[in-house]
């Protein structure tokens, strides 16, 4: 990891850990991909420019958000499945927001406890909820966010129906889970990945 220098670095560290079925769900996106592709083109426009001469010794880009001080106005998005790629995943993540002072929403797909997270980082920890059909579902994921002490519910209404995540259908990463032999071949291929999900789930 200390190897990666730039983002392309980090993508091929993972392809490499990681077997194509779990690379290929952080590394897509829905349809044809023109989301990804038009969200790196925008972040391409904008160029940092150096100022020269200037006193950078008070620099502060904390922000209060619902009436809590963090060190900067952006924090960690929720990340489905993020033990898939890493054991303890979702808890890594709410570690570096608690050490970097910023907000962790906790994905309502999360491989994770709420209430282990409610134990590491409750000052910075939010959760995000899928409305379930079944009420009593939503009612009852509320109640524990709140009982592990997490301030912020986040309500998201991205995903009204499942999505159409193309990489995701050819390597059967579907429900119910359609996995080929190929598929289950090449997660073979990585030993690592492998050996920590056996042992640990």
């Amino acid at each position: 990891m200390d190897a990666a220098v730039n983002f392309d670095d980090l993508r091929k560290l993972a392809k490499r850990r990681l077997p194509k079925i779990a690379y290929d769900f952080i590394e897509g996106g829905l349809e044809d991909e023109d989301g990804i592709a038009r969200n790196e083109d925008s972040f391409r426009q904008y160029r940092l420019v150096p100022r020269y001469c200037v006193d950078v010794n008070k620099r502060d880009q904390s922000a209060t958000i619902f009436g809590k001080t963090y060190s900067s106005p952006v924090g960690i998005a929720p990340t489905g499945l993020a033990g898939l790629f890493r054991r303890g995943g979702d808890l890594m993540l709410a570690e570096a927001a608690k050490a970097a002072n910023v907000p962790f929403i906790m994905s309502g797909s999360s491989t994770g406890l709420i209430e282990d997270l409610g134990k590491l980082a409750p000052e910075h920890g939010w959760y995000q909820l899928y409305v379930a059909r079944d009420r009593k579902i939503s009612e009852d994921m509320v109640r524990r966010a709140r009982d592990a002490g997490l301030s912020t519910l986040v309500i998201t209404v991205d995903v009204p129906i499942n999505s159409k995540r193309e990489r995701n259908i050819r390597n059967g990463f579907v429900r119910p889970l359609k996995l080929t032999l190929k598929t289950k071949l090449e997660a073979c291929l990585h030993p690592e990945w492998m050996a920590e999900y056996l042992r640990l789930g």
